[in-house]
């Protein structure tokens, strides 16, 4: 794509790079000749549900930026949008144009900074903070990679992209965007988010100068369990030249809890200006080393400055000197090339196995970013366990939030994106977002229902990405297959419950009659009764025979039921609970002068509890009329059945958390890692198949974690449903088969046959069996060649 001539008043000279969304370029203000760094937006790289959101955020940008006044803060000049022939719906900022290096180049260049530099980075940092956070202003990505190191020993704070301003309308709490690694503790938990986040962030980076490491590695699960629940050694055990007191800063600064943390910038500066200057000579020149061994992201940073390496700092005494000089400066970052760690056990594994088969990689230096933040960003309690399943909540965890993963495909011989790599790329990445949503779908309904109703799901849900999505976690770059399609791995935190609602609703109002899957909900009941003219001090008491014949309307579902307590309740999934009042009513008869006593109800209350979330999910409190009974035995029987008329066994299974089974799945008689490689993307791309991550692999067998959902059947019946029967329709035999099985592990054997090359062709060549399974609009939708198509048609 040519670069434009112009972008509103500016000239363009040469594009510096490319970020998630859009293009920087440097350009020129021919009014007061200033140079300038021009971050731009297209709308037609932005999902159309999303693009009128991301637009207002990139304009939010501007906004709060643009607000900003201060030498360590990038200045903002102006926010438009341009016209023409070859800008035609591109949005834009014209900000200072920055000529310097990223703190993060440092540390990936394994470079070493004197304690007194560490205190005089952190110094320029922490003023630009207390500066942003005076003018209503939270930065929510403080990063090595947005601390912009010049060579006159200014420090810049750069992209406010992802700024929160106080007073506007356009952004909500529970909104989450940043970077793993320095994210805080409410960040992740989906929760309002103010100053001292930013705080936790700049300690966080602060951490990493003085240790070399950075305090929360790993996956993002794993991260996220760090920081919330993990406290790293702190700096002094990993840097013998860090004082104690230093720690205590250190550790203060990255409290779990805001209220623990400074409560400013200003005062966060104050506190480790006064352990640095007890903790070290300003001469010293004590080094400490700043590698930088794996990196998670959410988003790739878009490139805003021009960067080059800089000579390693040396040491100075003033209490506020220069950072050294570059070497070099004026030449453009390339895009970072995200390593197979950084996208996640699945992503890594996946490229390992495409490239085994030969699979060519596709633009990975020029298409490297993970994508576009998902528009309701909120990561909602994403995790706490790392070896926590996906789709199965535990303490602290939202058990309406799924991890979830998927590996989307695209077509190159469709000609509407043979030219365009990022027409593609998008192409590719909306098919896993889809797939995505197509699998938390598959939570609940059958895999026949789903394709039976395919069309409606997509125009009701599965196109509806931002309604269901909260945050697109991790994207890994595109790669080609042999099968001839491009394929990528996307990683999203999904509101499972609100799929749920989605599903229960498209029933109730478009009468569609999905199949669900079978559950095993535990239901607690508690029937309780009093008189109306009783003694109010008197609790109401338990009725067994109410509740014995409530629980028998239930136990016809084949659900599991007990009498509710606060022992036994606590398992529960469902509670029903009924509260009713009679009154005794006695009338003479006139002509026999025999009393009749009948018993009458005054007031009747039923609710169910979802214990899984104290949702009150059905409430009842209108009395049946002219009921009457000849005692009160009678009453409370006819009672419990008429509890039960209120439930049927598909409300139950509209509200019920199916949770995905974590399940080990151990391959013998494999011929070598091709075939391992081969059958995991095949497994990675089924649809009851919500993550998957390697534990081994070896020669002749592999073993692979998958997170399995098809309800709460024998785990047999779900991977010979789920995995193997769609695998022997591809490959048109049945060449693997279960030799043993526990609730939590699978074996399965390779049949010696099936290594002969026309089967291993197959396997390779042909589109993955979960594409073939599809429903017919699916594989219209990713494949272009009709006969292709009519090949794999089932």
């Amino acid at each position: 794509m040519s670069i434009p001539a112009k972008l509103g008043k500016y000239d363009i000279l040469r594009e510096l790079g490319q970020g998630a969304m859009g293009i920087v370029y440097e350009g020129r203000d021919p009014v007061i000749d200033r140079r300038v760094a021009i971050k731009t937006l297209k709308r037609e790289q932005l999902e159309r549900s999303e693009a009128d959101e991301v637009i207002a955020r990139f304009k939010r940008e501007a906004q709060a930026a643009g607000r900003l006044n201060h030498p360590n803060v990038v200045a903002i000049y102006e926010y438009g949008e341009a016209s023409g022939a070859q800008a035609d719906g591109t949005a834009f900022i014209a900000m200072e144009f920055v000529q310097g290096r990223e703190l993060k180049d440092a540390f990936d260049a394994d470079e070493r900074i004197a304690l007194p530099m560490v205190g005089r980075i952190m110094d320029q940092l922490l003023d630009a903070l207390e500066h942003a956070h005076r003018n209503g202003v939270t930065h929510r990505d403080i990063k090595p990679a947005n601390i912009i190191l010049l060579p006159d020993g200014t420090v810049k704070v750069a992209d406010f992209g992802v700024a929160r301003i106080e007073s506007s309308n356009l952004t909500q709490a529970g909104t989450v965007m940043g970077t793993p690694s320095y994210m805080s503790p409410e960040q992740f938990m989906g929760q309002t988010v103010d100053g001292r986040s930013d705080l936790f962030s700049a300690g966080v980076v602060l951490y990493q100068m003085l240790t070399g490491e950075k305090p929360f590695t790993g996956a993002l699960t794993t991260i996220m369990h760090k920081v919330l629940k993990e406290d790293p050694p702190w700096p002094s055990v990993l840097n013998v030249h860090v004082s104690p007191r230093v720690d205590a800063v250190v550790r203060r600064a990255m409290a779990k809890r805001p209220e623990d943390r400074f409560g400013s910038a200003h005062e966060f500066r104050q506190a480790l200006d006064a352990a640095l200057s007890g903790a070290a000579d300003d001469n010293d020149a004590t080094m400490v080393n700043l590698a930088e061994p794996d990196a998670t992201a959410l988003s790739s940073a878009d490139a805003t400055t021009v960067t080059g390496s800089v000579q390693p700092p040396a040491a100075a005494t003033s209490a506020r000197p220069s950072v050294p000089p570059a070497a070099s400066i004026g030449t453009p970052a390339a895009p970072a090339i995200p390593s197979a760690s950084s996208r996640g056990p699945l992503a890594g594994a996946l490229v390992v196995a495409l490239l085994a088969l030969g699979a060519g990689a596709w633009w990975l230096t020029h298409d490297t970013a993970p994508g576009r933040p998902a528009p309701a960003a909120e990561v909602a309690q994403a995790a706490t366990q790392p070896a926590a399943s996906p789709a199965a909540p535990h303490a602290g965890m939202d058990p309406g939030v799924a991890i979830i993963s998927a590996i989307g495909l695209a077509d190159p011989g469709d000609p509407r994106l043979t030219h365009d790599r990022q027409a593609l790329t998008r192409a590719m990445r909306d098919d896993a977002r889809r797939q995505i949503l197509e699998k938390a779908v598959a939570l609940f309904v059958d895999p026949k229902s789903v394709n039976a109703h395919y069309d409606v799901l997509q125009s009701r849900l599965l196109d509806r990405g931002s309604d269901f999505i909260q945050a697109v976690l991790e994207e890994s770059p595109p790669e080609l297959g042999k099968d001839g399609l491009m394929a990528g791995e996307v990683r999203a935190a999904v509101r499972v419950r609100e799929v749920q609602k989605s599903l229960n609703q498209m029933s109730q109002e478009e009468r569609v009659d999905f199949i669900r899957n079978n559950g095993d909900p535990k239901i607690a009941v508690g029937v309780t009764s009093r008189w109306s003219d009783g003694d109010p001090a008197v609790p109401a008491q338990r009725s067994p025979l109410a509740e014995n014949t409530l629980k028998q309307h239930i136990q016809g579902f084949g659900f599991r039921t007990w009498s509710d307590d606060p022992s036994a309740g606590q398992n529960a999934d469902f509670s029903i609970d009924s509260e009713v009042r009679f009154k005794r009513l006695t009338a003479r008869l006139a002509a026999s002068g025999v009393v009749i006593e009948k018993v009458v109800l005054t007031s009747w209350t039923v609710r169910c509890i979802d214990r899984k979330t104290g949702e009150e999910v059905y409430l009842n409190t209108e009395m049946p009329e002219g009921l009457s009974w000849a005692s009160e035995e009678k009453a409370l029987a006819d009672i419990g059945k008429r509890v039960g008329d209120q439930f049927s066994r598909n409300f139950f299974l509209s509200h019920f958390h199916f949770m995905a089974r974590k399940v080990t799945l151990q391959i013998t008689g494999l011929p070598g890692e091709e075939m391992a490689g081969s059958l995991l993307r095949e497994i990675a791309s089924m649809r009851s198949v919500l993550a998957t991550d390697v534990k081994s692999l070896g020669s002749d067998r592999a073993e692979f974690v998958v997170d399995l959902s098809g309800g709460l059947t024998d785990v047999a019946q779900n991977v010979q449903a789920g995995i193997l029967l769609p695998l022997s329709r591809k490959l048109g035999r049945n060449c693997l088969s279960i030799a043993s099985s526990s609730p939590d592990a699978v074996t399965l054997d390779l049949d010696p046959a099936c290594t002969a090359p026309d089967v291993v062709a197959r396997l390779q060549t042909l589109p993955p069996a979960a594409l073939i399974e599809a429903a017919p609009s699916r594989r219209e939708t990713v494949i272009h060649d009709p006969e292709l198509r009519k090949r794999i048609s089932i």
